[in-house]
């Protein structure tokens, strides 16, 4: 059968949480050293493109191993999602809208010729096992979580042209960390100093019609470089009129006062394609929108109702004319690692500005760890609470070791 969507033949085998094979860690495991940090489990699903996808299982955290003319090693087919699973003060473990990143993820796959189908519903389940089991692991501190990194890539030889661009074989796996960006931000410790950025012209992150917008591995390890000594992380720029899209990996607001005396929260278009559709960046401009149409207060106090979000392209001869008219109020990038960080300076074409500080930041930083840690109710169900899972023995009917494909 010719397969020519990089979807599976019609009736393919869907992903069966039902049928998870789980291994459990042997009595004799050692944390390797060096990987203290690192989750003791995870989860795998091969894919096939004849019979779709296999047999999941969740077992000890392993390498993996790969044909040296694979995809993933030839041309870095592979995309991934940031995810992070937070503890509450009552003990339970929860997720943060976990079905918007396995859309993304559906996205990005399908930009690369991956599998990019399956029932959400589904694959939580499988997420809330393998989290489950790691519940031990996970902090219950602000600004603490066991990170979840969920991989998607071609394990099938990609190398040469191809009669289409669609992988044969693939892997989806979930494997976890401590504490991603604790430490390294001021939003992981309740500061308010800001960070600093280098308005980077040298090296472009991304551009109209290109994959700025996919969460692809491609996007990230080719642009690390243009990061410099003393900044937290580059704030990239596109356009000749220096526009700008994203700080690092995240997405960036500006706090602007018009004209008519309303406060804007002016954030990048998704329009051209250079952003990434972050799912921090939306839950702040729902929140935001409902509260400035009255439809429902902003979780905590301190948000005016005088306030609009605009998403459109700003510059940074803009920025910095706000700063000299005193018309810009602060500046902020979200994102899964940094949820909410305020931005205290930019270095743009030689010179440094100071950016001001705003209290509004903080407002918005911990409505969402409140509500990433059961403190908040935003009437939306964001949180995902993980049921309890204790196996017995193993599920499912299959050898006992994990393989990579």
């Amino acid at each position: 059968m010719t397969v020519t969507n990089g979807k599976g033949p019609r009736g393919a085998s869907p992903i069966k949480a039902s049928s998870l094979f789980f291994t459990p860690l042997p009595p004799t495991h050692v944390v390797p050293p060096g990987k203290e940090s690192h989750g003791r489990y995870m989860l795998t699903i091969p894919w096939n493109r004849v019979s779709g996808w296999g047999q999941p299982k969740i077992g000890p955290r392993q390498d993996l191993s790969f044909d040296p003319l694979a995809g993933v090693l030839q041309y870095a087919v592979t995309c991934f999602e940031g995810m992070k699973c937070y503890k509450t003060d009552e003990g339970d473990i929860r997720l943060f809208r976990p079905n918007k990143n396995f859309d993304r993820l559906k996205r990005s796959a399908s930009r690369l010729g991956l599998p990019c189908e399956w029932d959400n519903d589904e694959l939580l389940e499988l997420f809330a096992k393998l989290m489950a089991l790691e519940k031990p692991l996970v902090p219950n501190t602000d600004g603490s979580n066991l990170y979840i990194r969920p991989t998607l890539l071609e394990t099938s030889e990609g190398f040469g042209i191809k009669e289409d661009a669609y992988a044969s074989e693939a892997l989806l796996y979930v494997a976890t960390s401590l504490n991603l960006g604790l430490g390294l931000y001021p939003s992981a410790e309740g500061l308010d100093t800001g960070i600093k950025l280098d308005a980077c012209k040298e090296f472009i992150r991304a551009w109209p019609g290109g994959t700025g917008s996919y969460k692809l591995g491609a996007n990230y390890g080719t642009v690390n470089v243009a990061k410099k000594p003393g900044y937290a992380m580059s704030l990239w720029l596109h356009g000749k009129e220096d526009f700008i899209s994203e700080a690092g990996a995240m997405n960036v607001f500006i706090i602007k006062e018009a004209p008519d005396g309303f406060l804007e929260f002016t954030t990048m278009s998704l329009d051209n394609g250079i952003v990434l559709p972050g799912v921090t960046r939306e839950s702040i401009i729902e929140l935001l929108q409902d509260h400035a149409s009255g439809k429902k207060d902003f979780p905590l106090e301190g948000i005016p109702k005088n306030i609009r979000i605009v998403e459109r392209d700003i510059s940074m001869p803009e920025i910095i004319q706000g700063l000299e008219d005193c018309t810009l109020k602060g500046m902020f990038g979200c994102g899964t690692g940094v949820v909410v960080v305020q931005v205290g300076e930019i270095t743009y074409e030689g010179k440094t500005y100071t950016i001001p500080s705003n209290p509004i930041i903080k407002t918005i930083r911990d409505t969402i760890t409140g509500i990433h840690r059961g403190k908040i109710d935003e009437g939306k169900s964001w949180s995902f609470k993980v049921p309890e899972w204790n196996p017995e023995g193993k599920d499912g009917e299959s050898q006992e070791h994990v393989t990579a494909a």
